[in-house]
């Protein structure tokens, strides 16, 4: 049974840390779709919305894997947060019309999610402190 318990956390930290990849790669791809929008050919927009779809759930798997991985809290929290500001993203875009000025938030939200995915992959990598000190 051990050994099942610990293939299977095991399993989750590789998924876990998977899933953080991807996603920060999405992320600077939605950017590069949305620079392709503006810059190119306004077509590009049905790639950056429906792109967004397949981001999405990614944040709560990454939940998911880092709660079967009992990896630290922090992780877990974060994933929740990036799933949190994937909800912002999507009422930015969707509300733009009713929400003005607000709507300016759906870069800035952009943003915090690539330097929040970037700070859950350098948590994941970095040494456990000694718990002496």
């Amino acid at each position: 049974m051990t050994t099942m318990s610990n293939a299977t956390f095991r399993a989750a930290r590789i998924l876990f840390i998977a899933l953080a990849w991807l996603f920060a790669v999405s992320i600077a791809l939605q950017v590069f779709f949305a620079g392709l929008a503006l810059f190119v050919d306004s077509k590009s927009w049905v790639a950056h919305a429906g792109f967004a779809r397949y981001v999405a759930p990614l944040p709560l798997l990454m939940a998911l894997c880092a709660w079967g991985a009992r990896l630290p809290v922090r992780l877990r929290m974060r994933s929740v947060g990036l799933f949190g500001m994937v909800i912002g993203m999507f009422l930015t875009a969707v509300l733009s019309s009713r929400i003005g000025a607000l709507s300016a938030l759906h870069p800035v939200i952009a943003l915090l999610l690539f330097w929040s995915s970037a700070e859950i992959l350098r948590a994941f990598h970095r040494p456990a402190s000694p718990s002496s000190s």
